[in-house]
């Protein structure tokens, strides 16, 4: 079976991407995926690698991409996108990118709240995860209101340490109050959520989100969703799609938004 879409996914123009962008999209159309999402990170507000050459990285993806997309025309559709990262940490710059350059989709995430390193670098066992997570759903609520985005990417994405890595369980609906205020705010600025299957093939075990919290997303209005893998590697390309699709239809989605010039158009699943 073909996947039809993979819509989050990083070559070697992130800073911990492995595979090059011309392999990235090879292996989309050995898969046969339809509608195929580079979304390399752009991580404002400081960022873990100091080598790390933000500038690189949108020109590289400015140079590549429309290079790659004529190359393989009529194979997958190559959508040029970003993850931008903590735009409410530099919003100005985060404005001055987008005006800057012709994105198909743009992806908003939080890997670091304030102060703090990427979860991903934190001893956990020095933090208190709830107090933690109060400042990172504010920080997502704060990102929905500024909406330099087209799509809320791994609205659960400290679980991926918390639970996954540290085995710290946690309550979710310790913060229904305030998720319900993001997914409201996404639902009034016309923004969606993304499945990232990621979790799926990590210690974590389930999408980011989980059904849950996309079920409670459509119960308040939510119609733009997307899928992706957040592969950063040919191997990881396309994995979980179908797992993410199985999800969007139990929880009430017959259709799955891809942008095009920051336009979503909706196929059906």
């Amino acid at each position: 079976m073909n996947i039809p879409f993979d819509l989050h996914t990083h070559c070697t123009l992130s800073f911990d991407g492995v595979s090059s962008a011309e392999e990235m999209v090879r292996r989309a159309v050995e898969l046969g995926v339809e509608y195929y999402a580079l979304t390399d990170h752009v991580d404002l507000g400081g960022h873990a690698d100091p080598d790390f050459d933000l500038e690189a990285t949108v020109n590289g993806a400015k140079e590549q991409i429309p290079a790659l997309r004529l190359k393989y025309e009529g194979k997958t559709e190559l959508l040029y996108g970003v993850e931008l990262g903590q735009a409410v940490h530099e919003p100005e710059k985060a404005e001055a990118l987008l005006k800057e350059n012709a994105y198909d989709f743009v992806i908003g995430s939080i890997h670091n709240i304030r102060g703090y390193d990427d979860f991903y670098f934190l001893d956990l066992t020095q933090y208190d995860p709830v107090e933690l997570l109060d400042i990172y759903f504010r920080e997502l609520l704060e990102t929905a209101e500024q909406g330099y985005f087209d799509v809320m990417a791994h609205i659960t994405y400290p679980l991926r340490y918390i639970v996954g890595e540290y085995g710290i369980n946690v309550d979710l609906s310790r913060w229904s109050v305030i998720t319900d205020e993001i997914f409201r705010t996404l639902v009034r600025n016309d923004r969606g959520i993304e499945i990232n299957t990621s979790g799926l093939r990590q210690k974590l075990g389930r999408t980011m989100p989980d059904a849950e919290l996309v079920r409670r997303y459509r119960e308040l209005g939510g119609r733009i969703l997307t899928i992706g893998s957040d592969a950063h590697r040919t191997e990881d390309l396309g994995k979980g799609i179908e797992t993410g699709i199985s999800i969007a239809r139990d929880c009430g989605f017959t259709e799955i938004a891809v942008f095009r010039d920051r336009s979503p158009h909706f196929i059906e699943i």
